[in-house]
């Protein structure tokens, strides 16, 4: 049976671009595996949840997350349990906030994408394995012929 999964779209800036391509390239390299696209969002989000609530709005203080955002349309298949993790992280900041406002989905993919090249190994490849029993989509897996002439 497959999994129900769905487009993100991400709005992104060259900058943002370069994020979210050095955490993929940073997932790649700690799991070893060629991992689609949305499995790189699905992965950063999963490890943004194990966050305090408190280190998730510093994050968001710190960083300059308005220039990450752009014009430019990228669209990522994942599973739809990214949009659930993502909501709820979203309603946590909300409820400590001192303004009391919910986080757009965007910053909180952003915020989640800056974050991956910063974590331990073993953090982010739990979150692998969460991304992965949860839907993401599983790493290619090689045949024997492949790549062999």
């Amino acid at each position: 049976m497959a999994r129900a999964r769905r487009s993100f779209k991400l709005r992104l800036s060259p900058a943002g671009l370069d994020v979210l391509i050095d955490s993929h390239c940073h997932l790649i390299r700690v799991t070893r595996s060629l991992i689609a696209w949305g499995t790189t969002l699905h992965v950063a989000v999963e490890y943004l949840s194990t966050l305090p609530t408190s280190e998730i709005i510093e994050q968001m203080q710190v960083h300059e997350l308005d220039c990450l955002g752009g014009a430019e349309e990228h669209h990522v298949g994942a599973s739809n349990r990214l949009w659930d993790i993502a909501t709820s992280i979203t309603e946590r900041v909300q409820e400590i906030s001192q303004d009391g406002r919910q986080p757009h989905l965007g910053t909180i993919y952003l915020l989640a994408l800056i974050q991956v090249p910063k974590a331990g190994k073993s953090d982010l490849m739990s979150a692998f394995d969460r991304a992965l029993q949860s839907g993401a989509r599983t790493p290619a897996a090689g045949e024997v012929h492949d790549l062999a002439g």
